[in-house]
C-alpha cells in the first residue's frame, strides 16, 4: 500500500501541467489610443528691402530673400505707372545666389514714378501681403540726370527731329581791281551740301551736340595780286578753286559754352590741299549766341569771323557777321553779312544772306546767298 502510493506520488510530479482555458474576454469600456499630434507648419518668411529711385532707361529690379524657400508656392510683384488704376504683375524669379529677382521693364521714356507691393502664396495655398499694398503701393522714382534733361530739351526744341540735310550757295563780289593798268574782276563762288546728325549724347564730361559732313565746290576770278608784270606785259588772271569734303563735330561743355571743330580735303588743278578750322560758342546753340570762327585752307586762305545770332522773332533766326579774310588767294579784306531765315515748318528752312566786301582798300562788291534746309 505504501509502495503504490509512492509511486502515484512520483508519477503526478513528473506529469506536465494542466493546460487551463482563456479567460473570456470581457468588452471593453475604455477610450481608444490617439495617434501624436502634428507640428505646424514652418512659417513663411519674405524679407525685401525697397529701392529708392532707379536711373532712367534701366530696369527695376526688385530682390527678395525667402525662408523657409520651400514653403513658397509663388512670390510676385504687383506695379503700375502712377497715375494708372490697374496693376501688372511679374513673378520673383530664383537667382544663382539664392536670393529672389523681379525684373520690372520701363521704357526709356519712363518719367513718373513706378508704384508697387508684394504678395506671397504658400505651399498650402494661402495668399497674403508682404511688402506694402494695392491701396498704398510703394513708390520708386525716376532718376534722370541733368545732361539727359538738357538732350531732351534741345531734342524738343527741333522737334525730335536728329537728321538735317542742307544745301547752300553764295557769290562773293570784290568788286574790280587795277593792276598794272589793267583791271581785273575780283570774285568767287562756292557751293555746298551737308548732312548733319544730333546726337546729344555725353561722352567723357562733354556732350557730342553733333557731327556734319558734306562736301563743297569753288570757283574764283582773283586779280595776280602777287605777281609783277614784265615791261610792257600784262599778266592773266588767276582762276583758283576746289572741289572738296569736309567733317565737323560739335562739342557742348555746358548749355552756354561749346567748341566745334572742322577738317576738310580737297584737290584742284594744282594738287592736294587739306584745311581746318575752329569754333567758339557763348550761348545757346539753338537760340541766341555769339560765335567765334576761324579756318585755314591751303591754296585758298583763312578766315577770322565774330558772329552774333538770335531768335527773338518767331520764325525768324537771324545772324550778323563781320569777317577778316584772304579768300581765295589774295590780301585781306574785310566782310560784313547778316542772314535771316524763314521757318516754313519745324523740318524745313528757307534762309537769304546779303552783305558787303572790300579788299585792297580799292571798292568792294555785294554778297548774295542761299540756304535750304529739310530736317526728320
Amino acid at each position: 500500500m505504501m509502495t503504490l502510493s509512492t509511486v502515484t506520488c512520483l508519477l503526478l510530479l513528473l506529469a506536465p501541467p494542466a493546460q487551463t482555458a482563456p479567460a473570456r474576454a470581457e468588452p471593453s469600456t475604455a477610450a481608444p489610443a490617439t495617434a501624436p499630434a502634428a507640428a505646424p507648419a514652418e512659417p513663411l518668411e519674405v524679407r525685401h528691402v525697397p529701392a529708392a529711385q532707379v536711373l532712367v532707361g534701366n530696369n527695376l529690379v526688385l530682390r527678395a530673400e525667402v525662408a523657409p524657400s520651400w514653403r513658397l508656392g509663388a512670390l510676385v510683384a504687383h506695379y503700375r505707372s502712377a497715375g494708372e488704376t490697374a496693376f501688372r504683375e511679374q513673378a520673383f524669379e530664383l537667382s544663382a545666389d539664392g536670393t529672389y529677382a523681379a525684373v520690372i521693364a520701363l521704357s526709356p521714356e519712363q518719367r513718373v514714378p513706378v508704384e508697387y507691393y508684394v504678395t506671397a502664396r504658400d505651399t498650402d495655398g494661402v495668399e497674403t501681403v508682404r511688402f506694402a499694398s494695392a491701396d498704398a503701393p510703394y513708390p520708386v522714382l525716376i532718376e534722370v540726370p541733368r545732361y539727359t534733361l538738357e538732350r531732351e530739351a534741345l531734342l524738343e526744341v527741333y522737334g525730335q527731329r536728329r537728321s538735317r540735310v542742307s544745301a547752300s550757295g553764295e557769290y562773293v563780289d570784290y568788286g574790280f581791281q587795277t593792276l598794272n593798268g589793267t583791271r581785273y574782276k575780283d570774285s568767287y563762288y562756292r557751293l555746298e551740301a551737308d548732312y548733319l546728325y544730333r546726337l546729344f549724347t555725353q561722352v567723357g564730361g562733354m556732350r557730342i551736340d553733333s557731327i556734319r559732313i558734306g562736301v563743297g565746290h569753288l570757283r574764283a576770278h582773283t586779280p595776280p595780286f602777287e605777281l609783277r608784270a614784265p615791261e610792257g606785259g600784262s599778266l592773266p588772271q588767276l582762276r583758283p578753286g576746289l572741289d572738296y569734303g569736309f567733317s565737323e563735330v560739335d562739342v557742348g561743355f555746358s548749355p552756354y559754352f561749346g567748341l566745334g571743330v572742322r577738317l576738310s580735303l580737297g584737290g584742284n588743278a594744282t594738287g592736294f590741299s587739306a584745311g581746318i578750322g575752329g569754333k567758339v560758342r557763348l550761348g545757346r546753340p539753338n537760340g541766341a549766341r555769339v560765335e567765334l570762327e576761324g579756318d585755314y585752307t591751303g591754296g585758298l586762305g583763312g578766315s577770322a569771323t565774330i558772329r552774333l545770332a538770335w531768335d527773338t522773332v518767331r520764325r525768324f533766326p537771324m545772324s550778323a557777321a563781320a569777317q577778316v579774310t584772304n579768300v581765295p588767294s589774295g590780301p585781306s579784306g574785310v566782310r560784313l553779312l547778316y542772314r535771316v531765315d524763314y521757318l516754313f515748318s519745324d523740318a524745313f528752312a528757307l534762309g537769304t544772306q546779303i552783305g558787303y566786301q572790300a579788299r585792297a582798300s580799292q571798292g568792294g562788291g555785294p554778297t548774295l546767298g542761299l540756304v535750304a534746309s529739310y530736317g526728320w
